[in-house]
């Protein structure tokens, strides 16, 4: 996976940036390339707290990648489950809603027939005149 994250996220990094990663992983202290599993869990939380934001981005991009990876889509295939690594271009086979097969069993909430449903007023939010920063978390 680290190839694959390399070019995604690293690949406008400068050599400064890539040293201080490989500090902050310990990897001349023989944290993360330790032969220790303990170790290099250990040499991944401090990563995790030392720098958070940077650990989700990476976390993130590893997790992607390895499921977009050729024998991990085969393997996960061969479970007998449909997977695509892009399920936006085909979707996955679908049996039609049937409503009493589908209806919630769990005694939460309700089911909700489409011709009922009706638009949630969201002009006190002022969305046509106020920005969103942070993908919506503030205004």
């Amino acid at each position: 996976m680290h190839g694959i994250v390399s070019m995604r996220l690293f690949a406008d990094w400068s050599d400064v940036q890539t040293t201080a990663l490989a500090d902050l992983l310990g990897w001349e202290r023989g944290g993360l390339s330790s032969s220790n599993g303990d170790t290099r869990i250990a040499a991944v939380k401090v990563f995790e707290q030392a720098d958070a934001e940077l650990f989700d981005k990476i976390y993130t991009a590893v997790t992607l990648a390895y499921y977009e990876t050729p024998f991990v889509i085969e393997a996960i295939r061969n479970t007998g489950r449909p997977y695509s690594h892009r399920p936006h271009l085909t979707g996955y086979d679908m049996a039609p809603f049937d409503f009493n097969r589908d209806q919630p069993a769990h005694r939460r909430g309700h089911y909700l027939e489409t011709e009922k449903v009706r638009p949630v007023d969201t002009s006190p939010l002022g969305l046509d005149t106020v920005m969103t920063d942070r993908w919506g978390l503030e205004r």
